[in-house]
């Protein structure tokens, strides 16, 4: 829980520095000289890699920067590229200290089920919902028996939504205010629909075992 409050003030802290910070970021955004997407590619992947700032406010960032179309398109790539690295470093090198980092999530027995049920579904289901760590996913997912191609892809589709709302966000932060509430509040239905998925699954998983 703890952790999730200091996710939400960081965000909070970073829309207040954006905002407060207007005009040389608008000067940056608006800079002809600085419009190659490899280097913003390639740190995004590092930065999803090694999260030392919340992975959203570079997606907004980048958004604001290429639009949300192509924004977009980089945030979904990057943290996917970033997602699949781990993976593979995981199963390939660092099995035991995967294992050891799993040990710390209470909450591990609901992925399981979900999993053994459908893995491809399980993936995307855990991308499509923000709140649940990216880095407990590719970890797991690397020690379990699932196969990298289908996990990728899984990966790719879930951060779609997130990934192209934030880049929309970041587009719209310095310009529309208003347009930023919208859109905020129409991926919380989003997210509530998805949740409400996730349960009905859950009860009827429940119910098929009793």
């Amino acid at each position: 829980m703890m952790k999730k409050w200091l996710l939400f003030f960081g965000y909070v802290i970073a829309v207040i520095a954006i905002i407060l910070y207007k005009d040389p970021i608008l000067g940056w955004l608006h800079d002809d000289t600085a419009d190659h997407f490899m280097l913003p590619f390639g740190a995004a992947v590092l930065i999803a890699l090694i999260p030392v700032v919340p992975y959203g406010v570079i997606a907004g960032i980048i958004g604001g920067k290429y639009g949300p179309f192509l924004g977009g398109m980089i945030n979904v790539l990057s943290s996917t590229v970033a997602a699949a690295l781990l993976f593979l470093l995981v199963r390939v090198v660092f099995q035991e200290q995967g294992i050891r980092f799993l040990a710390k999530f209470k909450r591990i027995d609901q992925f399981t089920t979900l999993m053994e049920r459908n893995a491809f579904f399980a993936v995307l289901l855990a991308r499509l919902i923000p709140f649940v760590p990216a880095a407990f996913v590719n970890v797991y997912t690397a020690i379990s028996r699932m196969r990298f191609s289908p996990f990728v892809a899984a990966t790719l589709l879930g951060k779609i939504p997130m990934m192209f709302v934030f880049a929309l966000i970041g587009d719209q932060l310095l310009s529309d205010l208003g347009n930023v509430l919208w859109i905020s509040l129409i991926y919380m239905g989003f997210l509530l629909l998805v949740f409400l998925v996730y349960r009905w699954l859950r009860k009827r998983k429940i119910s098929n075992a009793g």
